[in-house]
């Protein structure tokens, strides 16, 4: 299973790859290369991307959105011409300073400055048509590769809509989360303020000496978005915070940290795990596989959570259990809450956003808040670096710090991680009253010589050996930081170690 979903995952994003390069050709043929500043791929959201064109500014002045429109639905019926004809896509090797000036005559300054950072002599580029780029990994040998695509125009940008690559002729259709995609323009929006869009902004940070600038003003960020969200709680008057998110988003550390933003507002916050309502082990369904689940939504006791908590809503004092992973069974060791006028429960498990979880807690009482990694920081304008592997990084280290897992397991086991992520938090997203970021901006240049050390021990001939060369490769773009003014309550502490909250 392991070497399918690595083999499908690098499937894809040669796909995407190659897609993205006949439609970067396309828009400089309709729109002229003089006219655009740069295309750049923001996020990906279902596995469709997020594009935004920036034009120059005497191009934008005459954009219309009719025009806007026009040219997108121009440049889809370019692209299908080009797959059509089933043109050749090569590579073209040459010295690092070319391709540095080559693009610096472009105006494609991302890509030269991030190539000022490699230690290499040499690089690769795709080209097709006359159009020469950088991108991050291969591509097919023909446009005629692609098979099924789409553009759809969406506020000020457009999605390049791509199958799945083990059925490439499907419909293609899309699913827009309003609040995720919010607030993954925001950290854009945000990024582009603080002049730290992509790994060479990172690095010219830290190369002139910002590097307590970039952390300090990284870590307020963070904080006004948790204010934000605990004045927002306390306005709504509502008791129980639902908070959930993926595999290594900082959960955790986010659930206590909110709490702190309540205290400081006068609430009295108590954060409860939701993995302590585990059923006992020998109670527990078995996975596909014969083994107990640990994913699924009936591995906990609903009942039991769910009778505690309307308890909790009638006025009564609950004894809260705890749940034994050495034994398997849940204990009691006389943990007693109640709710009272300032009291507020913080509730954290992969499960939170699903109503079926909290049943029986009125919708006028209970919060939810999505917390996600969601990467602003991007290697350059053409190539990003995804919320999914920026979060395995983490937990490569996490897990390796706080569990004794090496890289081979971690990665072996990331599969399923992303299979329950897929069925049991991603499809509930919308529901979320908010959604907290965690990517942090400078949080890869911290994490590096951690995740670099454990990846290097990969070995070459095992499955996950091609996943751990592609996060190398993410890491080799970025200059290390040191970590001693990362501060202890930080959500990268979370992974590397040094927390002063209660994070495992």
């Amino acid at each position: 299973m392991i070497d399918n979903y690595y083999k499908l995952e690098n499937s894809r994003n040669n796909y995407a790859r190659t897609a993205e390069l006949i439609m970067l050709k396309t828009f400089d043929d309709i729109v002229g290369a003089e006219n655009i500043e740069k295309i750049v791929f923001e996020f990906s959201m279902n596995g469709n991307y997020f594009i935004y064109p920036n034009f120059t500014p005497s191009f934008r002045s005459v954009l219309t959105k009719e025009k806007g429109q026009e040219i997108i639905r121009k440049a889809w019926m370019k692209m299908h011409d080009y797959i059509e004809a089933d043109l050749p896509i090569t590579k073209k090797v040459v010295k690092v300073d070319t391709a540095i000036n080559m693009f610096r005559e472009r105006g494609m300054d991302d890509i030269a400055k991030l190539l000022g950072f490699r230690r290499t002599s040499k690089v690769t580029l795709s080209c097709f048509e006359g159009y020469e780029t950088y991108l991050y990994g291969s591509v097919a040998s023909s446009s005629g590769a692609i098979k099924s695509f789409d553009l759809h125009p969406y506020r000020n940008g457009f999605f390049l809509m791509l199958p799945e690559p083990d059925d490439p002729d499907a419909v293609l259709d899309i699913d827009i989360v309003d609040n995720l995609f919010n607030a993954q323009a925001e950290a854009y929006k945000m990024a582009h303020t603080f002049d730290c869009e992509n790994v060479a902004d990172l690095n010219e940070h830290i190369c002139q000496g910002r590097t307590t600038e970039l952390i300090l003003s990284s870590e307020s960020i963070f904080d006004n978005k948790l204010n934000h969200i605990a004045m927002d709680i306390i306005n709504s008057g509502k008791k129980f915070v639902l908070l959930a998110g993926p595999s290594s988003s900082g959960k955790t550390s986010t659930a206590f940290r909110l709490s702190f933003a309540l205290r400081s507002y006068g609430i009295l916050p108590r954060v409860i795990s939701a993995d302590n309502y585990y059923l006992d082990y020998a109670k527990r369904r078995l996975d596909e596989n014969g083994n107990p689940d640990f994913e699924s939504l009936y591995a906990l006791d609903l009942e039991l959570f769910n009778s505690d908590m309307n308890r909790l809503i009638n006025g009564e004092s609950v004894e809260l259990p705890y749940y034994n992973f050495k034994t398997g069974r849940r204990e009691y060791h006389g943990d007693c809450i109640a709710l009272g006028d300032r009291n507020i429960l913080i509730i954290e498990g992969i499960h939170c956003l699903n109503e079926q979880f909290s049943s029986s807690i009125p919708s006028d009482k209970k919060y939810k808040v999505c917390v996600s990694a969601l990467p602003a920081l991007n290697i350059d304008e053409h190539n990003r670096i995804t919320s999914t592997d920026l979060r395995l990084i983490r937990r490569l280290v996490r897990d390796e710090r706080s569990r004794a897992h090496g890289a081979s397991l971690t990665l072996q086991r990331w599969p399923d991680v992303r299979k329950g992520e897929e069925n049991n938090i991603f499809p509930f997203t919308g529901e979320a009253d908010a959604i907290l970021n965690t990517a942090i901006a400078y949080e890869l240049a911290a994490i590096k010589p951690y995740a670099e050390r454990i990846l290097f021990g990969v070995p070459r001939d095992s499955d996950e050996y091609f996943k751990a060369k592609e996060l190398l490769k993410i890491l080799d773009f970025v200059i290390p930081i040191s970590t001693e003014l990362i501060p202890p309550y930080s959500i990268v502490r979370e992974f590397i170690g040094g927390s002063c909250l209660d994070v495992g």
